[in-house]
């Protein structure tokens, strides 16, 4: 059963998080349930019995802002919780006797029209530094938003959006946003090409020819667009810009090999950037399943094929990295070699995009 948490002087919860140098961590995400409501998942390890206490914010902007939310035992792993009713978002801080969460917040954002759309922030440096919520968002096409796609765009303040879209698609289906929106393109080479579009029309396309195709696109991304990408990070070293929307057809391929990109330069560890990279697939499998229905009439073997396309795959990411690491030594050297991430950029980066408390 939840229960109110006693108030604590704010001076004493501060000195609690600050002095949490131990082995005992908490793992935790919001997630929003099919009724509406959120729910706090949390796992505590090692395991241990005791409490966990939740803390909640309208502003993650210190962690002053926070106050006590509810009381739960750290077996329960998980806590219901009715979000704002003026549709705020909110975020939340966990902590028990010897260890703190970070901040905590739902990572997908619900649209109505918008695919895969989320945030971001939340993630760990390999120096324990926290990505901020709230600055970094990302999603698939943005040409269809409703308008009530349009108010959550603005209630999420978003100021500039990067385009990746091929010119052709921008030019077919336009952005509609509230003009003080700035829309940045930086046009990335369409997923198609002569031989690939015979394979489909003559329905001899197969699931290896989906997944080797995919893996030449982001070596090509790579390749071609160095400029749009240095362009990127040139952008997001401007704190006037935030908060930034990445967006492209799916939200997943140009999309996410840029955001692979800002997370390593931040110092995320890849581990946890090809994880957020996958996330794609939870959005978007519902979308395959329903074209696939209206693909019926398609060989297996073409089914098969195309859901490759319509997905992320680790073999995508994991063959531009490895292309990367021959070609330029790492990640990191190509970033600065290649798309003028210096140190001092960077640090700018960490600057704009990382907690400081």
């Amino acid at each position: 059963m939840r229960k109110i948490v006693h108030t604590l002087p704010i001076f004493l919860f501060l000195m609690m998080i600050n002095s949490c140098a131990s082995t005992i961590n908490i793992t935790s995400v919001v997630e929003r349930h099919t009724d509406g409501d959120l729910l706090l998942k949390w796992e505590v390890s090692p395991d241990q019995e005791g409490n966990i206490n939740i803390y909640s914010s309208k502003d993650d902007s210190a962690l002053e802002n926070f106050t006590p939310l509810a009381s739960a035992q750290i077996a329960d792993h998980v806590l219901r919780l009715n979000p704002s009713a003026s549709g705020t978002r909110e975020f939340f801080v966990l902590r028990t006797a010897n260890a703190f969460s970070g901040i905590v917040s739902n990572r997908f954002i619900d649209t109505q029209n918008i695919r895969n759309f989320r945030d971001a922030g939340g993630y760990f440096t390999t120096d324990n530094r926290q990505m901020r919520w709230g600055m970094i968002f990302r999603s698939g096409d943005l040409s269809s938003a409703s308008l009530q796609d349009q108010n959550t765009i603005n209630q999420l303040g978003i100021r500039t959006i990067l385009d990746f879209r091929s010119e052709n698609a921008a030019s077919l289906f336009p952005i509609l946003l509230h003009p003080s929106i700035q829309i940045i393109p930086l046009p990335l080479t369409p997923m198609d090409d002569a031989r690939f579009i015979k394979l489909i029309e003559n329905d001899e396309l197969t699931r290896a020819d989906a997944i080797r195709h995919m893996q030449e696109k982001y070596v090509e991304m790579i390749t071609n667009h160095r400029s749009e990408f240095a362009l990127m990070f040139d952008i997001l070293s401007d704190e006037s810009n935030f908060p930034v929307l990445l967006t492209d057809g799916l939200g997943k391929d140009g999309v996410g090999l840029a955001i692979f990109f800002i997370l390593h330069a931040l110092g995320i560890p890849e581990s946890v950037s090809v994880n957020d990279y996958m996330l794609s697939n939870n959005d978007l499998q519902d979308r395959v399943t329903l074209w696939l229905q209206h693909a019926y009439y398609l060989s297996d073997s073409m089914q098969q094929a195309l859901t490759a396309m319509l997905s992320v795959n680790r073999a995508y990411l994991n063959y531009v990295v490895e292309h990367i690491r021959r070609k330029y030594g790492s990640v990191s050297s190509f970033l600065e070699t290649q798309l003028g991430v210096s140190s001092r950029k960077r640090n700018v980066l960490r600057r704009n995009l990382l907690y400081v408390f």
